[in-house]
């Protein structure tokens, strides 16, 4: 009796095993036709052509003038000397500078410069503001500077400039250039 049942039941499992490729497909072709009939052809895009660069004409100063690159290299006649050691109040603009006072004593004129909260001892000679300005006249009334300032073709043009004094406490310094 064993043997029937295991019979029959490899019988039975074979039978429900059996192919029935028809349904399968038909189902097939159906969702074949049906992915045909969703996917639309891809447009083309319309590339429009690009415009044209043209490039731009420079009147007057040209940054790339290699004329200016060669000037900028070389040191010039009035070129400041980049070897020095700056001083502490070159740091400074100029405008943000007060002089506040001048001593003299033996013979030597001295005067005090307020930046950023202190107060500097400088003497003609000594360099301030950031266009590299020497002190050459210490007076009662105003320090006289002579600033180096290169130009917009690289050439180094001496100006002078007027520190004057500042007696008020909170007020900016309104210096001159000449």
């Amino acid at each position: 009796m064993k043997k029937n049942i295991l019979w029959c039941s490899a019988i039975f499992l074979l039978t429900a095993c059996s192919l029935t490729e028809g349904n399968l497909q038909q189902w097939m072709d159906n969702a074949q036709a049906e992915a045909k009939s969703k996917v639309r052809q891809p447009q083309i895009p319309t590339i429009s052509k690009s415009p044209e660069y043209v490039d731009p004409v420079i009147n007057g100063l040209n940054i790339f003038d290699p004329k200016r690159l060669r000037v900028n290299q070389q040191s010039g006649i009035n070129a400041p000397n980049p070897d020095r050691p700056k001083e502490i109040l070159e740091n400074f603009s100029l405008e943000s500078l007060r002089y506040v006072g001048s001593i003299k004593r033996g013979g030597q004129v001295s005067a005090f410069v307020e930046a950023g909260g202190h107060t500097y001892t400088v003497r003609v000679g000594n360099y301030l503001g950031q266009n590299y300005g020497q002190i050459t006249a210490i007076t009662p009334d105003k320090l006289i500077l002579s600033e180096v300032t290169e130009d917009s073709y690289g050439a180094w043009q001496r100006r002078t400039a007027e520190l004057e004094l500042n007696t008020t406490p909170d007020a900016s310094n309104q210096s001159k250039p000449n």
